[in-house]
């Protein structure tokens, strides 16, 4: 049971890093736009930008999930 509870946290984490990744997707295009001066590729540096941005975000997401998994076992070391 408390292994289905991690799972949709991390589902539930994993969908909200998709939802800030369109967002970023979003801000980035029409701030390039905005900024249409500045040589930029409209398709290489942003998919650059973004796969970075959902790594990151992806590694929180695993370290946070790994944490609250083997956290009974931290605990019990503790006591």
């Amino acid at each position: 049971m408390y292994n289905k509870i991690i799972m949709e946290i991390f589902s539930t984490l994993i969908i909200l890093l998709f939802i800030a990744t369109a967002i970023y997707y979003i801000v980035f295009f029409s701030l390039s736009y905005y900024w249409h001066e500045a040589k930029t590729s409209y398709v290489i540096l942003p998919v650059i930008y973004s796969f970075e941005f959902f790594l990151i975000g992806f590694l929180a997401i695993s370290i946070v999930s790994i944490i609250l998994n083997f956290s009974p076992e931290i605990l019990q070391l503790w006591q």
